[in-house]
């Protein structure tokens, strides 16, 4: 087998070299072309051991692309969509946003309006709002808490009561509640988070029976901004409770 891809190899070389047609040939290049036609020649026997070991389907032609089908039209606004919210965690001291998730404004709510008793439901605790005010500062006995530039604290204090006979845990804070602010129709988003004494973000108190503990949610608005008509509304899943505050 070899002798006989030796002589094929020899005849195509002088076959080349003696073409009236090819130009004359330095005898170092003839015997480049020499090589390499034996090589090809050698590069199809299995039993050659420098034959050339490559992936033959690169050979095959390539097929043609297949058509991509034509995109589905998407939704018009408002049709199949769900609506959400988001917001984000804040951390304690820093008067940073609060609890995600409340709905407050203008804006309608999917959520069913209960009595706060419902919403919060803790047997015997009851919570009311007192009052509303505005303060650039709020001093604590660990920190203070400032509103950012051009901005004013909201601060809304609550009555946390216990109407039964026995001693109750108000457990505010794992009871998982968002709560907005509007004020005369507007709204100013959640409240924060700070460590403020009370604040019912994180509410853990036990309260005596008959006792009662002061409350309070804090919130920011503009500078500018006159504290009438104010709602806070506190939503826990798809509960709701409204409170009306008078300054």
């Amino acid at each position: 087998m070899k002798k006989r891809m030796f002589a094929a190899a020899l005849i195509i070389s002088i076959a080349l070299t003696g073409c009236s047609g090819v130009p004359d040939l330095s005898d170092e290049d003839n015997q480049i072309i020499s090589q390499y036609i034996a090589g090809a020649v050698l590069n199809n026997s299995e039993r050659y051991g420098h034959s050339f070991n490559y992936d033959k389907s690169v050979l095959n032609p390539t097929p043609k692309p297949t058509p991509k089908p034509d995109p589905v039209p998407s939704a018009k606004p408002g049709q199949d969509e769900k609506p959400g919210s988001s917001g984000a965690q804040g951390r304690p001291g820093t008067g940073s946003q609060g609890n995600s998730g409340g709905t407050g404004g203008r804006g309608t709510s999917s959520a069913k309006s209960v009595s706060p008793g419902e919403l919060y439901n803790i047997p015997g605790i009851n919570i009311k709002p007192l009052s509303v005010g505005t303060k650039k500062h709020i001093s604590t006995d660990f920190s203070s808490i400032s509103a950012d530039n051009g901005k004013k604290l909201i601060v809304v204090s609550f009555l946390v009561k216990n109407n039964s006979n026995k001693a109750q845990k108000a457990a505010f804070v794992k009871k998982n509640i968002n709560y907005s602010i509007t004020i005369d129709g507007k709204s100013y988003g959640n409240a924060m988070l700070t460590i403020a004494e009370g604040d019912l973000l994180s509410f853990n108190e036990k309260i005596a029976a008959g006792g009662s503990k002061k409350g309070v949610l804090i919130f920011q608005a503009d500078s500018s901004v006159k504290i009438k008509d104010v709602v806070v509304k506190a939503v826990k899943g798809n509960k709701e409770t409204a409170f009306n505050i008078k300054k």
